[in-house]
Parts: structure tokens; C-alpha cells; sequence
């Protein structure tokens, strides 16, 4: 049996394709698929945004990994493989948290977690009884997970050199703007460290990105899991909330343990606005001590922003900004923010008839489809894009580490900034280059 797992690209608004000859990043879904196929299954990953699609080379099934940015793409490869009779399978968050509308495209989607139900998926497209919807009656237990089959794809084509690993699921918080608790059941779990450490043994480089949605949920667990770490003197990325700023022991642990870069999903510089989504976590009196605590230790970092929250005034963007401009961060991503179906914040805003616009694959944090309580949506948009003006500037970018010299931050900031401030200057979403 002959599976194509396809890594589907971005569309823009005028129905283009995004198209590179390279990416940044190499994501972990599709190898992972790969990893928990069969073997009498001959399996290949296509990378949409880099390379053709042969939809005549004689599939028997076609997998589709789908994201709120990529459905529409998927849609459009979908279509094109039914017409030609061969069964797709979608999954994903977005097939997760949209079954009903990707099943007008697919003939069947994976519900959550895949790990109890790819192989028997699999059973049934050989022996022609494939059902519409697969959802595992249980969550996994994180135990025995297969290593991704990066041999699958060529890595030579990936600017960054570092290949992503996973450790824990969910996140312990509820923020009501976020899909993750949504996906993953409220849940917050985690593998064995002895098979983390196994894993980073044996993935083919040094340098790792822990893509968890938060490292250090559980921090007797992160302690534990650093600890193993430090002797493979691997290089890592990873998130987690500002408040891991709390533990110096966990810091000093990270920075052993090789950790390069964290990203932090800061969100708001207003507690009112923090509270509107229930990220009580944050505590922005805390801002400034927690964020010296990385620099202190040469930790480098980059911060997410959200706009248009029920609190947010026009007045939030320049706060934000001489917020910044205060701390000198050394990079921050900004966003409108992106109320996802399944979220609690949708929920509230459908409530309300506050949706203008519930395309899906619009909601990737460029564009606001909702009417805030303060702003209209055009000043949340624009907002958004003076921000990354202003942030990555040429002056600001120099002032942030040239002057006085932020040394333990050049090499990677002024490389990262300098090639926001290019897809900025073209008001592209840095964010889409990875």
C-alpha cells in the first residue's frame, strides 16, 4: 500500500500560493506520522510548500495535516485526489476542532490523538471499509512513542539546523483564546525522561525544538528532564509562561541543559486584558523582575503579543511598545487576536454576534474577523502592523543591541530581527517564514 503524508502550504487572501525554495523550520507532525505507519506501508511526505504534488503516482491513501492556516490549501489538494479516487484522510488540530466542514473534503478525519487509531485507519483503507470519523477512546500515555522519520525528508532544505521533539501534551492553564486545552482534553501529560533522553540521543544533530505548548507545566517534571539533559550538551528551544521566571533553580537547570531561546506567550502588557481570556498566570507588576531573571543568566528570548482584547484600548500599542522599549526585549511577535472555533473565546463572541468573518484559515493573527469592545477591527490590524514597524525598524534594532551593547543577545537578535524587518518592509507575516 502506497501513503502520501502532505504538509500542505499557506493561501493568501488573493488565493495565492505561499512558495519557497527553502523554509525555516522542519515540523514534527507528518515524520511522526510516518513513524506510526506500518511497514507494509510505503510511505512518502511531500512538503507543499517546496515541491509538486504527483497526484497520479498510484496512491491508495493520502494524509493531510491541517492547520487554521493551511485548510483551505488542504481543501484544494483534497478535492483533487477525490476526483481522482483516491481517499484522504485529514487530521490535525483544525480537522479536530472542524470534522464537519473537512469532511466535505475528505473522507475521513482523525479526531485528536493518533496514536490508537493511524494503524487500524490504515486496516481499513486496505480492506475498503474506511469509516468517516476516527477519535481514540483514550488519551495516550506518552509512553513508547516512536522516534519521526526524518529519513523521510531532506533536511538540507531547512535554513534552521534543529529538528523538533516533543516531552509533554496540553498545557495546565485555560486561557480562553487557545485551542490547546481544547485538543488535548484539559490535560497536561508527559514522557518518561529516560525516553526523551533516548530520543536525543539518537536524533541525527545537536541542536533540538522542543515544540510542547508549555515545558514547564509540570516543574518537578522540567527539573528532572533538564537535569537528564545536561550531559548530551544539546542546544534547545522551547516555551513556557513568564511566571517559570518564578524558579531560579529551573533557569539555572535550562541554561545547563543548553536551552538557546524560549518563547513566551506574554500576550498583554494590562492585567484588565489578561483577565478578559483568563491568563491569570501573567502578573505584569512581575514583568520586568521575571524577564531580567533570562537576561541575568544570557537566556535569549522572544515575546507573543495579542490585540483586541475585550480591554485593549487604542492606547494599548503604545504602551506596548515603551513597554519594549523599556525592557529592550530581543524579539516579539504581534497578533490580533485569533478566536478559533472550539474556544472559549469564539464561543462568547458568536454568542454576542461579534464574528464577522468565520473563515477559518483567516485566523492565523494578521487580520482581525471580529468587532472588539474598544477599537474597531481596522485599528486593531493596523496597530498590529505599526508594532512590527516600529519594533523592527533599522534604529530600533540598533539602539536594542547596539547601544549599550547587549552582547549574550547579538548573535542570534540581530540576525532574527534583521530578517523580520525584511518581510515587514513588505508587510509580509514574519511568522510565515517558518
Amino acid at each position: 500500500m502506497k501513503l502520501l503524508l502532505v504538509l500542505p502550504t499557506t493561501v493568501d487572501k488573493d488565493g495565492k500560493l505561499t512558495r519557497s525554495k527553502r523554509r525555516w523550520v522542519l515540523g514534527l507532525a507528518m515524520p511522526y506520522m510516518a513513524a506510526l505507519t506500518p511497514p507494509w506501508v510505503k510511505t512518502r511526505i511531500v512538503d507543499d510548500r517546496m515541491d509538486a504534488i504527483d497526484y497520479d503516482d498510484g496512491w491508495d491513501v493520502v494524509g493531510l495535516n491541517t492547520t487554521i492556516a493551511t485548510c483551505t490549501r488542504a481543501y484544494q489538494i483534497a478535492d483533487e485526489f477525490r476526483r481522482r479516487g483516491v481517499p484522504v484522510v485529514m487530521g490535525g488540530f483544525h480537522a479536530t476542532l472542524n470534522p464537519e466542514e473537512c469532511l466535505q473534503h475528505a473522507d475521513a478525519v482523525v479526531e485528536g490523538e493518533a496514536e490508537y487509531v493511524w494503524p487500524q485507519l490504515l486496516e481499513d483503507v486496505k480492506a475498503g471499509c474506511l469509516k468517516k470519523r476516527y477519535r481514540a477512546d483514550k488519551l495516550h500515555d506518552m509512553k513508547g512513542l516512536p522516534l519521526p522519520r526524518w529519513d523521510l525528508l531532506d533536511r538540507r532544505r531547512y535554513l534552521a539546523p534543529f529538528l523538533p521533539l516533543q516531552t509533554t501534551r496540553g498545557c495546565p492553564f485555560t486561557c480562553s483564546y487557545c485551542e490547546v486545552p481544547v485538543f488535548y482534553g484539559g490535560t497536561y501529560r508527559h514522557r518518561p525522561v529516560g525516553e526523551v533522553i533516548s530520543d536525543l540521543k539518537n536524533i541525527p544533530t545537536r541542536k533540538i525544538q522542543i515544540v510542547d505548548d508549555n515545558i514547564v507545566g509540570n516543574r518537578a517534571y522540567a527539573r528532572e528532564l533538564f537535569t537528564a539533559m545536561i550531559p548530551l550538551k544539546v542546544r534547545f528551544s522551547c516555551l513556557w509562561t513568564i511566571n517559570t521566571s518564578r524558579d531560579p533553580e529551573i533557569l539555572d537547570l535550562a541554561k545547563k541543559a543548553g536551552i538557546y531561546h524560549v518563547n513566551i506567550g506574554i500576550e498583554s502588557i494590562s492585567q484588565k486584558s489578561l483577565g478578559s481570556v483568563n491568563k491569570r498566570q501573567n502578573q505584569v507588576k512581575d514583568y520586568i523582575d521575571m524577564l531580567g531573571a533570562l537576561e541575568k543568566r544570557g537566556i535569549f528570548y522572544s515575546l507573543n503579543f495579542i490585540f483586541g482584547l475585550d480591554e485593549d484600548t487604542p492606547d494599548i500599542f503604545e504602551e506596548t511598545m515603551d513597554f519594549l522599549k523599556q525592557i529592550k526585549a530581543p524579539m516579539v511577535f504581534f497578533n490580533t487576536a485569533t478566536p478559533r472555533t472550539g474556544t472559549a473565546m469564539r464561543a462568547q463572541l458568536e454568542k454576542e454576534g461579534r464574528i464577522l468573518n468565520p473563515v477559518a484559515d483567516r485566523y492565523t493573527g494578521m487580520e482581525c474577523l471580529y468587532v472588539p469592545k474598544n477599537m474597531t477591527p481596522r485599528q486593531v490590524e493596523d496597530g498590529v502592523w505599526k508594532c512590527f514597524r516600529e519594533f523592527y525598524s533599522p534604529m530600533a534594532i540598533m539602539k536594542r543591541f547596539l547601544w549599550p551593547p547587549q552582547w549574550p543577545y547579538m548573535g542570534q537578535g540581530i540576525p532574527s530581527n534583521a530578517i523580520f524587518a525584511w518581510a515587514v518592509r513588505r508587510k509580509k507575516d514574519p511568522v510565515d517564514f517558518y
